[in-house]
Formats: C-alpha cells, sequence, structure tokens
C-alpha cells in the first residue's frame, strides 16, 4: 500500500492538509485558499484529491462547501499528524539544541531570517543572534559555533547565520539594524533581551 501517494502527490496537497490540521473549525474553499496562500484552482484540486483519499470531510453549506481534516483516516492520524506535530515542535527544538551545543551559554538567543518571517520552505537559511554577558564569553563560544552549524544543518537541513553579540557591544550605532530586525521578526528561543 501505498496510500502516502494519493494524499501527498504534490505540494499543494500538503499546504491544504496542513491548513485543515491546523483549522479550530470547518473550513471554506476560499478560507482554506486564503490560509494557504495558493491560487484557487491548486486549492481546489488539492481539495478534492484529498476528499477522494478520505484524509478530508466535505460537507455542504448553502451554496458552497466546509472541509475538516479526517482526524480517523489512517495515514491522516499516523503519518500526517505526527509530521504535522513535530513542525509543530521546531521552535522549542532549536532551543533545546542551542542550549545544548553552545559553551558557554548565552544569555539569550534570537532566530531570525527567512524561516522566523515564514518566507522560506525547510531547508533554508536561519540567522541566530546570541547575547553573552561578556566579551571573553562570545569569544569562548566561537569554538561551539562550528559545531551548532553543522548540528542544525544535519538535523534541520537549514544554513545558519549567526550574530554573537555581548553586553558591552550591543548598543553600538552599527547594530542598530539588527535590532530592528530582531524586533520586527525574530522569534525569542530563550532568556531576556534588555
Amino acid at each position: 500500500m501505498h496510500g502516502l501517494n494519493a494524499i501527498l502527490s504534490n505540494r499543494s496537497q500538503l499546504i491544504v492538509s496542513r491548513a485543515l490540521y491546523h483549522a479550530d473549525e470547518p473550513m471554506t474553499g476560499r478560507a482554506v485558499e486564503r490560509a494557504c496562500g495558493l491560487s484557487n484552482r491548486a486549492t481546489m484540486l488539492a481539495l478534492d484529491s484529498l476528499v477522494e483519499a478520505r484524509a478530508a470531510h466535505r460537507e455542504p453549506d448553502g451554496r458552497a462547501y466546509l472541509y475538516t481534516y479526517n482526524h480517523d483516516n489512517y495515514l491522516a492520524s499516523k503519518a500526517l499528524k505526527p509530521a504535522f506535530r513535530a513542525e509543530d515542535m521546531f521552535w522549542e527544538d532549536l532551543k533545546k539544541t542551542v542550549r545544548r551545543t553552545v559553551r558557554p551559554r548565552p544569555l539569550a538567543a534570537v532566530a531570525t531570517g527567512p524561516i522566523a518571517r515564514e518566507e522560506s520552505e525547510y531547508g533554508g537559511r536561519i540567522t541566530l543572534v546570541m547575547l553573552f554577558d561578556t566579551g571573553r564569553k562570545r569569544l569562548k563560544s566561537l569554538a561551539s559555533i562550528d559545531a551548532l552549524a553543522e548540528t542544525i544543518s544535519d538535523r534541520y537541513a537549514l544554513v545558519m547565520e549567526h550574530q554573537l553579540l555581548d553586553m558591552n557591544i550591543m548598543d553600538r550605532y552599527k547594530y542598530d539594524a539588527l535590532w530592528r530586525r530582531v524586533e520586527r521578526e525574530g522569534i525569542l528561543l530563550f532568556g531576556e533581551l534588555p
């Protein structure tokens, strides 16, 4: 049996499945389209395929249809559901990876870049901004940064860039753009920023 072929025969089906899985209530086709950012045609073809494979339910609602994720479908519950949960745990897992790998441990770590902005698919680029209390600890941490980059590459298929700062240099004018980016798009992994 290769049932996943029917559920995941194209990228649109995965995107639509994810939207239905995360939905708190039944969604119209238009609501799915807006949530996914796909064209109407791609959305409707994906929905039709998912309903045909029984990974989604379709119920009439006036002139429209309402769609829901079929949690009782074997492959939707045994294959897709754990995958979506793993996606939801990404930031928590990344936090643990950084805390486990970087020595000495930073006061705070923030993720920025395309992944943080949700502009990139898995396999993109992530920038980690790490703040240390002293310049000495910041410099000492350089020994573990290569190991962190390798772990992030192997574990998440991401290219890691980094910016290491300490409390003595963080207020310098040249870092203003960095702090604006952190404020705008940053995801605080752990710690507190001053």
